[in-house]
C-alpha cells in the first residue's frame, strides 16, 4: 500500500492561509488617559492589533484597568478594584458607584468629558439594569455592570459593546 504525504500537506497548507487570513481591522485601539492627568498615579498603556489595556492607579486608591476590542464586536471594559470586603453591598449599590465613578473619570480633561454621558446613562437606566446582564442603552449599544467580590478586595465591572 502506498503512503500519500499530499494530504498532511495539504492540512498544513489550509491552516497556514487561515493563520495569514486573520480579518484586517482599520481601526486601532487609542488610550483614553495619560499619565499626566490629575488624580493619575502610576499609568500604563498597552496594545496589540485590535486589543489593548489600558491600567491607571488613581490616588483615591483606585485600580482602573479598561479593556479594548476595536475589531468586529467592539467591546470597552472599565475594572475598577478597591481593596476591602464590598459583600454586604446590594446590586443597587454596584449601579451607582458605576455611574459615579464615570462622573468622576470625566473631570480629569475636556478628552474625557464624555465619560459623563455613560455616567448618566448608567443612572437613567440603572433601575431597568440587573448585575450580569447586557442592557440595550442606545439601538446596538450594550451596557453590562458586574461585580467580582473577595474578602480582601472588590472589582466594579463596565462592559460596553456594540453588536
Amino acid at each position: 500500500m502506498k503512503k500519500t504525504r499530499g494530504i498532511p500537506a495539504l492540512a498544513a497548507l489550509i491552516l497556514l492561509s487561515a493563520c495569514q487570513n486573520k480579518p484586517s481591522c482599520k481601526y486601532k485601539p487609542e488610550p483614553i488617559f495619560s499619565k499626566d492627568l490629575p488624580h493619575v498615579v502610576q499609568y500604563n498603556f498597552e496594545k496589540e492589533g485590535s486589543q489593548s489595556l489600558e491600567s491607571i492607579m488613581l490616588d483615591r486608591g483606585v485600580l482602573l484597568e479598561i479593556g479594548q476590542e476595536v475589531c468586529g464586536e467592539t467591546k470597552q471594559e472599565y475594572r475598577f478594584t478597591v481593596k476591602g470586603d464590598y459583600a454586604a453591598q446590594p446590586d443597587s449599590f454596584w449601579m451607582k458607584e458605576a455611574s459615579r465613578q464615570f462622573v468622576f473619570l470625566s473631570t480629569f480633561s475636556p478628552k474625557q468629558a464624555a465619560l459623563k454621558d455613560w455616567g448618566d446613562i448608567i443612572e437613567l437606566r440603572r433601575n431597568e439594569m440587573s448585575i450580569g446582564q447586557d442592557r440595550e442603552v442606545q439601538p446596538g449599544v450594550f451596557v453590562r455592570i458586574d461585580r467580582v467580590i473577595s474578602p480582601d478586595e472588590s472589582t466594579l465591572s463596565v462592559l460596553f459593546s456594540q453588536k
